[in-house]
């Protein structure tokens, strides 16, 4: 609500000494919608599958030793009863390490994509401040709003700026 009542006085105290002056600079407002470019740029979509294959291979070393654990895991539900116990032992004690392994490797690799899904998305926020700063200024925008920072509830379609900025963004990286 606040936001919305600063964004409200901002509007009005730039609109209302502009009406009062003849030949004043006519107000040019943007809003574009972060998140939507961050589903529909090719740019971003690509960095992502990137992202994607680059785990793909610690992916498949994951699933290789949890296959493995549930082998053991089979082995010692069917054939526990029969092993002798030193044996059992063992095969619980192997289970167990390779269970503690499991965990710590999935943890690792969450905490790693997590990581790098961060940094791309920081990077990309930063390029695209960038795309939008220079279209403001090149299509001379008095004010862009970025539409969830500004706590917007509603806009036309006629400020909706966001599939010219996915454009002007993705030709910029080259996607």
């Amino acid at each position: 609500m606040k936001k919305l009542f600063a964004v409200a006085c901002l509007l009005g105290a730039l609109l209302l000494p502009g009406a009062a002056r003849p030949g004043a600079e006519i107000l040019k407002v943007g809003v574009f919608d972060m998140q939507r470019i961050m589903r529909e740029s090719k740019t971003i979509t690509a960095y992502r599958q990137r992202l994607g294959s680059e785990f793909e291979a610690k992916g498949k070393l994951f699933q290789a030793q949890q296959g493995a654990a549930r082998k053991m895991e089979e082995k010692l539900k069917s054939e526990g009863q029969k092993l002798p116990p030193g044996e059992r032992g063992q095969l619980e004690e192997r289970l167990a390490t390779a269970m503690r392994d499991l965990k710590r490797l999935k943890e690792d690799l969450d905490l790693e994509i997590q990581k790098k899904d961060r940094e791309l998305s920081q990077k990309a926020v930063a390029e695209i401040g960038e795309v939008v700063r220079d279209m403001a200024k090149r299509e001379k925008y008095t004010l862009v709003f970025e539409r969830n920072a500004a706590g917007i509830v509603h806009f036309t379609d006629a400020v909706d700026i966001t599939q010219k900025v996915i454009g002007a963004y993705d030709t910029k990286k080259g996607k």
